[in-house]
């Protein structure tokens, strides 16, 4: 069953909320598993629409790539972006076990924007509350903990600006 917080952060934490949202994440996960078998660029983008992220016109998603399921609102990727394979965005933050650190670190919810015609590089993982400028460049591997300016090149963890574009 889904964190009672999540549930309470989208309203959901009444019995019927819980259904919904069960109903909701059971969607969003078999679409996500879908998605590793289609081929075709313009489905798996149509595909992550239907989850609930913004994607712009005309974007590139490579295969096996994992976005918030619990929060895939918060997350916004502009007109002709292209993202690689195994890049993972995450719109949230919690520790999912019940922990003394749940005090130190609560629920965090805050949204990931992603320019236009950014270019990320397999492999990325870029966190909640990060703004990627228009025109960006995110090298493989990079650890995105940090908003990136527009027209730069980003490498390392945690990813740095390398240069300007």
């Amino acid at each position: 069953m889904p964190s009672k917080e999540i549930l309470q952060y989208h309203g959901l934490d009444s019995l019927g909320g819980r259904a919904k949202y069960t109903f909701i994440q059971l969607w969003r996960f078999s679409l996500s598993r879908l998605m590793f078998f289609i081929p075709f660029k313009g489905w798996r983008a149509k595909m992550y629409r239907w989850s609930g992220v913004h994607v712009g016109k005309r974007v590139y998603i490579g295969h096996d790539c994992l976005f918030d399921r619990a929060f895939p609102e918060q997350i916004v990727i502009g007109d002709d972006t292209a993202i690689g394979d195994r890049c993972t965005i995450t719109a949230h933050g919690c520790i999912p076990t019940r922990t003394p650190l749940k005090e130190v670190y609560p629920l965090t919810v805050k949204p990931v924007n992603i320019g236009s015609r950014v270019w990320i590089m397999p492999n990325v993982t870029i966190i909640y509350g990060v703004t990627i400028g228009d025109e960006a460049v995110i090298a493989t591997g990079a650890v995105v903990t940090r908003d990136v300016p527009p027209r730069t090149l980003v490498a390392g963890v945690p990813a740095k600006v390398i240069k300007q574009l």
